[in-house]
C-alpha cells in the first residue's frame, strides 16, 4: 500500500470508529488533514525511535509512521477503545513498524522500550504534568522529550527543577497555529 493509499485509509478509519468511540475531537474530525500534516511537520526533527505519548486517535505517531517505515513508532494509549482503534488501524495498513501499548506511561518500564527513544506528545497536558508522568523515562540517559506546543501555551507553563529546555524549534504550520514550536526537554545535568 503506499503512502497516500494509507493515509486516505486512515482517515476514513478514524472518522469512522470517531462516529461511536469518540477518538478526537469535532473539530479535528473536520480539519483531519490539518492535524495530519501538523504532525508531520516535526517529522525531520524527531530520531528513529519514537513513543507516542496518549495516542487517542494516531496523532502525531501514525502519520509519521506511514510517512517514515524507517522509524519505530511506539503509540502508548490507556483508553482501551483507543488502543483498539489504534491497533486495527496499524493491522489494516500494514504498519510493521509500529506497535501499541495499551497503558499508562507511567506503568511502562524504560528497560521493556528501545534504547534512545524519544516521548513526543501532541495536545497532551502541561510541560510539568508530562515530565511527572515520564519522569523514570526522562531520568534514563539518552531519552528526549518532545513536546508539540505554541509559543503562548510554553509562555504560560513552567518546567519543574532537574529539567530543562534544550531547543525550541520553530515549526511550519498553517495560519491557524503560526506560533507552533517543538520543544525538547531532557533532565539537566
Amino acid at each position: 500500500m503506499k503512502e497516500q493509499t494509507k493515509t486516505k485509509k486512515y482517515i476514513e478509519l478514524v472518522q469512522l470508529w470517531n462516529k461511536t468511540h469518540n477518538l478526537i475531537s469535532k473539530d479535528q474530525a473536520n480539519n483531519l488533514k490539518e492535524h495530519i500534516e501538523d504532525s508531520l511537520s516535526v517529522f525531520d526533527e524527531i530520531g528513529e525511535v519514537l513513543v507516542d505519548l496518549g495516542s487517542g486517535g494516531g496523532l502525531p505517531g501514525i502519520p509519521i509512521a506511514i510517512q517514515g517505515p524507517e522509524k519505530q513508532v511506539i503509540l502508548v494509549e490507556s483508553n482501551s477503545k483507543k488502543a483498539a482503534f489504534l491497533l486495527n488501524t496499524i493491522n489494516k495498513l500494514e504498519l510493521k513498524n509500529t506497535s501499541v501499548i495499551h497503558a499508562r506511561i507511567e506503568d511502562l518500564d524504560p528497560a521493556s522500550l528501545p534504547k534512545n527513544y524519544e516521548i513526543i506528545a501532541r495536545a497532551v497536558g502541561t510541560p510539568e504534568q508530562i515530565i511527572k508522568l515520564t519522569k523514570k523515562h526522562l531520568d534514563q540517559p539518552g531519552i528526549k522529550l518532545q513536546l508539540m506546543k505554541t509559543e503562548n501555551q510554553l509562555k504560560s507553563e513552567t518546567i519543574p527543577p532537574n529539567y530543562a529546555i534544550k531547543k525550541i524549534l520553530k515549526i511550519p504550520s498553517k495560519e491557524k497555529d503560526k506560533d507552533r514550536i517543538l520543544v525538547t526537554i531532557e533532565k539537566d545535568g
